[in-house]
């Protein structure tokens, strides 16, 4: 049934290899990674904004500070995930 929908058998289909777990590891991670930096770029955007509408210059400053933060914190995730998934050349 299925191979006269699909045109061909599924005996020779190719088969998909097990990753190993340092691989696994390492997708999880990259995943994992790439949500936290989208994460701390939409809460740094907001934080922005808070201050941009903020009347005293205390809050505003406070928003302005952790926004800083959270840019810093952000960008040292996106390099940590540029190198563990940059490829090897061995």
């Amino acid at each position: 049934m299925l191979e006269d929908v699909f045109g061909t058998s599924i005996d020779k289909q190719p088969l998909l290899r097990e990753l190993d777990p340092t691989t696994s590891q390492r997708i999880v991670e990259g995943f994992l990674l790439k949500k936290i930096v989208s994460e701390t770029q939409v809460a740094s955007r907001k934080l922005q904004f808070y201050a941009g509408n903020a009347l005293d210059e205390e809050i505003k400053n406070f928003f302005d500070s952790e926004a800083k933060i959270i840019n810093m914190a952000a960008k040292q995730f996106q390099r940590y995930y540029e190198k563990i998934t940059k490829e090897s050349n061995h």
